[in-house]
């Protein structure tokens, strides 16, 4: 029995968009030195995540304490998915994390320490590119390394410093497991996507906890990439679509459980 004490449990809902599940699981397996497990959920893909799951093959980490792959036969959308894999975790945090996001060294050394800052800390999130910062996008698809580069700089420039914020992006968020059963799961009437982070983060607060960011980890996204699909878009007509509806539903509900 793997103990959980300093086990960082991390949850990567995959819908498509290989080509980026690929970075982000390499980037997981270079950058990670604490303590974590991998639970990847190929939520109904179509474009070989299935094979690609099936074939992986994971060179022994002394940090890498299990792995667990779920195949699902369709999309049941981001919320059930994580609250699927919290089911199955093992670890005393959670880390959501977005599939095409890219990690960075020392990144989950971060998280944890910033949610140690304070007992109250509850949920810790990350530095990390804009949306509209397309130049950026352009230089990193042309050299990896401007990634590694830019997160040392911020490293030098932050260390250690934390800093409260409004709200947690569910690219990249790090929670604290025990709050599960004080504020209940994810809300899966998000579905397929977009919200469930937020909605998440205000209950959250509401039961008087601290979101945080920890200012000296950076990741990388590369944004909307399991979104943009066709198959998405044939799925739920387009995720403006999607996000229109899922901003009619920010009143609190009750606890949500699995």
């Amino acid at each position: 029995m793997i103990s959980n004490k300093n086990v960082v449990s991390i949850i990567i809902p995959c819908f498509n968009a290989l080509k980026y599940t690929k970075q982000c699981i390499e980037s997981v397996l270079k950058s990670s030195t604490y303590n974590y497990e991998l639970i990847l959920i190929n939520n109904g893909s179509t474009d070989g995540t299935k094979q690609y799951f099936q074939e992986l093959k994971l060179k022994p980490k002394d940090s890498l304490q299990k792995i667990t792959l779920i195949q699902l036969q369709k999309n049941i959308g981001v919320a059930s998915a994580l609250n699927l894999g919290i089911s199955k975790s093992i670890g005393k945090y959670i880390c959501y994390l977005n599939n095409d996001v890219v990690v960075t060294k020392q990144w989950i050394e971060g998280l944890v320490r910033a949610c140690k800052e304070n007992k109250n800390n509850a949920i810790v999130g990350t530095l990390f590119n804009a949306f509209e910062n397309k130049q950026f996008i352009k230089e990193v698809e042309k050299d990896k390394k401007e990634i590694d580069r830019v997160a040392e700089t911020i490293y030098l420039l932050n260390k250690n410093k934390v800093k409260k914020a409004k709200t947690i992006h569910g690219l990249c968020m790090l929670i604290k497991k025990s709050i599960f059963s004080k504020v209940g799961f994810f809300n899966e009437s998000f579905y397929p996507c977009f919200g469930e982070d937020i909605e998440f983060c205000k209950r959250v607060k509401k039961e008087g906890y601290n979101l945080v960011d920890a200012l000296d980890v950076f990741i990388f996204h590369y944004w909307n990439k399991s979104v943009r699909s066709k198959e998405f878009n044939k799925q739920n007509k387009s995720i403006e679509k999607v996000m229109q509806n899922h901003y009619k539903k920010f009143a609190i509900p009750k606890k949500h459980k699995i």
